[in-house]
């Protein structure tokens, strides 16, 4: 799935704001990126409320960060690992990962390819799942809002000048947004070594 196939799906619905709401609710699933990248186009291009847009967005995402930490408190229901919890190891690392339970969700909102090691091994732990809701409802409104705000922003800059260039800026944005932060990660690690 792309950003132009679920843009143009949902903008066949864009009589009915609470099927695209449902629709861009429903991505979130598959792919966030995508979702957040065609939520806010599709708010910029008038076709939902961008209070809708965002609302759903966030709803999907957080019921997603809430299904990963409940995939791993099922798993703790397998025998196999149940046995694997009693080892000391893990015993030592649901320590230390509950001392820093906000900051690793808070975290893995903002690294790609973290959230569902963060996420499912949380659950898995058996951590605080009050606590990791409030980190990741946080994490969750600060990146959402965040990313909706730049492409929405932009997105109504790219409906209006760009025409037909308006995918491939919308292309280019989505790449910044997942390209970036890595890059972040790899300079600050770097920079501890120097």
């Amino acid at each position: 799935m792309d950003v132009d196939s679920l843009y143009q799906a949902l903008l066949a619905h864009a009589g009915s704001p609470s099927v695209v709401a449902l629709g861009i609710l429903a991505a979130t699933f598959v792919l966030e990126d995508v979702a957040s990248v065609a939520a806010a186009l599709l708010a910029a291009a008038g076709v939902i409320a961008p209070g809708l847009a965002l609302a759903a967005l966030f709803a999907g995402i957080v019921l997603g960060d809430l299904g990963l930490y409940g995939l791993g408190r099922l798993a703790t229901r397998n025998p196999f690992a149940r046995r694997i919890l009693r080892r000391r190891g893990l015993i030592q690392a649901r320590g230390w990962m509950d001392s820093r339970l906000f900051a690793s969700v808070f975290g893995a909102r903002f690294v790609p390819g973290a959230r569902l090691p963060t996420y499912t091994a949380s659950g898995f732990l058996g951590l605080s799942f009050l606590r990791f809701a409030l980190a990741a409802v946080i994490a969750s409104v600060i990146w959402t809002s965040g990313l909706f705000a730049v492409i929405y922003s932009f997105g109504a800059l790219v409906w209006q000048e760009l025409g037909p260039w308006r995918w491939a800026a919308a292309a280019t944005l989505l790449s910044c947004a997942i390209v970036l932060p890595r890059l972040w990660v790899r300079f600050g690690r770097v920079t501890q070594r120097g």
